[in-house]
């Protein structure tokens, strides 16, 4: 097969764009031509993006669009015009934990490109009811994690140190941690906590380190996704605690290396953590909530190992040899 992957790409920033690569890269060992096309650039460079993905896209056989919501959605709008132009297979996957909110806003023409393609991927149920409910066809397939399983560590007992590795956005809500995160100091003053990420928040989050007089912090900054597992081993438990979300890969990749997930319940979360079995949830922005989650944690050990051992075994499912014949499907190629 020869494979056109188009989406807002930007190297080694994990995301839809970490999704892609890895994606390129299961093709690529397995025979397929598989490249992609970025929609990203400055206003001047997209005048001229239909006709650019025009040229790149006579050479292959499907175009794979990946988007999300607001301008996330250009890939989709491009890449289906382009694909019905040329009468290439089109095959769509929708990311992002903002669809509802999007559909709901822009639905006469999130209908006119999603139903223009030959097949629609979501990640999870709860992307698929969204599509349900606007009568748009799909099918769900997970994201595909590229496990190391040489970085599971079998923990004996659960240490209060933390790790958040989520962008430094509003939408993330990392302020809901560090208040949290104040609660659990006061009752555990040895506790760390790490936050790897950047974003348009960051220096706001430090000042709030600051304000709310909380040690054990600290600020890393953006890593490579090559070293998230080094982080990742010096922690016990992840903490997540988004407004909105779909299938945030730094969760699984947390599950695989053996640690603890407490997450809000939003979006596709709970289609991946079943609260009490592999995982903690808790309700959305509710710091109390939260820091009593990580209190407990620590202190019932046994109980939090136990959750620990069944997500390492449900992450199997986001492996690439469970995913690739139902993409491959997708394509209309048989593995």
């Amino acid at each position: 097969m020869r494979i056109l992957l188009i989406c807002n790409y930007k190297p080694d920033v994990g995301g839809i764009s970490g999704q892609v690569e890895i994606l390129q890269r299961k093709l690529r060992n397995e025979g397929h031509t598989a490249d992609i096309f970025s929609t990203k650039g400055s206003v001047l460079w997209r005048l001229g993006l239909l006709g650019k993905l025009h040229k790149a896209a006579l050479k292959y056989d499907v175009l794979h669009v990946h988007c999300c919501s607001g301008w996330g959605f250009l890939p989709a709008v491009v890449g289906v015009n382009v694909g019905r132009r040329l009468g290439k297979r089109v095959v769509l996957t929708y990311h992002g934990g903002g669809g509802e909110r999007f559909f709901a806003k822009h639905t006469r023409m999130v209908k006119h490109y999603l139903t223009r393609t030959d097949a629609n991927i979501v990640l999870s149920g709860f992307l698929g009811e969204v599509f349900t409910h606007y009568g748009i066809p799909y099918t769900t397939i997970p994201n595909i994690i590229e496990f190391d399983d040489t970085q599971f560590r079998k923990r004996t007992s659960i240490a209060p140190n933390f790790i958040c590795i989520r962008t430094h956005e509003e939408l993330y809500n990392i302020p809901c941690i560090l208040r949290a995160f104040r609660q659990v100091q006061t009752e555990l003053p040895e506790a760390t906590l790490t936050l790897v990420g950047d974003g348009s928040q960051h220096n706001a989050l430090i000042e709030m380190v600051k304000d709310l007089g909380l040690t054990n912090v600290t600020f890393t900054g953006r890593v490579d996704n090559k070293q998230i597992y080094q982080y990742l081993d010096q922690a016990d438990i992840m903490l997540s605690a988004p407004k909105v979300d779909n299938m945030p890969v730094s969760l699984l990749e947390a599950m695989n290396a053996g640690l603890l997930i407490i997450s809000s319940d939003v979006g596709g979360v709970p289609y991946m953590i079943e609260n009490n079995k592999t995982g903690l949830l808790f309700t959305s922005d509710d710091s109390n909530e939260l820091a009593n989650l990580m209190i407990t944690a620590v202190r019932h050990s046994s109980e939090s190992i136990d959750i620990i051992q069944n997500a390492h075994q449900a992450v199997n499912v986001y492996r690439w040899e469970n995913v690739r014949k139902q993409l491959y499907t997708t394509y209309g190629f048989s593995a």
